[in-house]
């Protein structure tokens, strides 16, 4: 099991933070999940949102490259269809560069509505822009220049430098949370970071089989529950952070309206957890017991959000020194 930790530098104005110290400390708690012995780095992208979640996931691994020496970097997601692929191959060679081969690239389609008007983007069209932009990339990426002659894009003998560290280029994760997109991931991608349960696992593993790949399948879970030696304690002083992130979650999901049960998102996005329905502390053999499950059902890689929106980066700080302690041995 691979173990990953997943940060947005979300700041809540409430918070009274200034967003240059979130963005120091989140590097010196990054710093401390690689000491801990964390395998993956992970950042996720969104825009426009009065927290200023993290838009700019690769100018980010940039920094993590240059404070890190052993972690994998890698994003989770970048939303490639608000990007130019090439300038995304681009900049996915610096970082790659620069961490000496450890950048990881993770593509998703993307679903909140006003990223995709603010970027002029037809959101129908967000498969194609997904599929097409792999192909551009991995194209960027490969030895000499490459022509592409595609439904978005037409170039000839175009020659892309950098090229990566890693060759013939880094590994393209991609994000899904329904059959389609699980099966596009095992289909074009390297790994799949999947949102939903063992139902996708095993839909993932069945389409990555019968592709007849010969690499491993690769699954990353979101892992929702922080080991604590004192979970009521940590509830009540960590807990409102915890539910304002997956509140905010539900109503993005919820608006977009993509599946059929995100309406039920919508309705529960104002629910508060004072009632026992978001508690997301637990004893370290409840985590242990959680990710043993997961693995049995094919998980392969767990990443666990760092930060909370709205506290420094330290206060969970307890929280993963346990799960390095306590946790991660069960696996080891």
């Amino acid at each position: 099991m691979e173990f990953g930790v997943l940060y947005d530098l979300r700041n809540p104005p409430s918070s009274g933070i200034p967003r240059q110290e979130i963005y120091a400390e989140t590097l010196e708690h990054i710093e401390a999940m690689e000491a801990l012995g964390f395998d993956t780095v992970w950042l996720t992208e969104h825009h426009f949102i009065d927290d200023e979640y993290l838009p700019s996931v690769l100018t980010f691994g940039a920094a993590v490259a240059a404070r890190t020496r052993r972690v994998t970097i890698g994003t989770a997601v970048l939303l490639l269809p608000l990007h130019d692929p090439i300038r995304v191959a681009e900049d996915a060679a610096v970082v790659d560069v620069l961490s000496n081969g450890r950048l990881r690239l993770g593509l998703g389609l993307g679903y909140k509505l006003e990223e995709f008007e603010a970027f002029g983007v037809d959101r129908r069209h967000r498969p194609s822009l997904l599929e097409e932009g792999i192909e551009i990339i991995r194209g960027a990426w490969a030895d000499g220049p490459f022509s592409h002659h595609g439904r978005h894009r037409s170039f000839d003998n175009l020659d892309v430098t950098p090229k990566p560290v890693q060759r013939p280029g880094p590994q393209i994760w991609l994000a899904g949370r329904a059959p389609v997109p699980v099966r596009r991931a095992a289909e074009m991608g390297d790994g799949l970071i999947v949102v939903g349960g063992p139902d996708l696992y095993r839909s993932y593993h069945e389409a990555h089989a019968a592709t007849g790949k010969t690499d491993p399948a690769r699954l990353c879970i979101f892992a929702f529950t922080y080991p604590s030696h004192d979970p009521s304690a940590d509830q009540d002083r960590l807990g409102q952070f915890a539910a304002y992130r997956m509140a905010n979650y539900a109503k993005w999901y919820g608006t977009a309206g993509d599946l059929a049960s995100d309406e039920d998102l919508l309705k529960a996005a104002g629910a508060s957890d004072a009632a026992g329905t978001m508690r997301m502390f637990g004893p370290p053999e409840q985590v242990v017991a959680e990710l043993k499950a997961a693995e049995e059902a094919g998980a392969t890689a767990a990443l666990w959000f760092g930060t909370l929106p709205g506290a420094r980066p330290s206060a969970t700080l307890p929280v993963f020194e346990t799960l390095a302690k306590e946790v991660m041995p069960a696996f080891r």
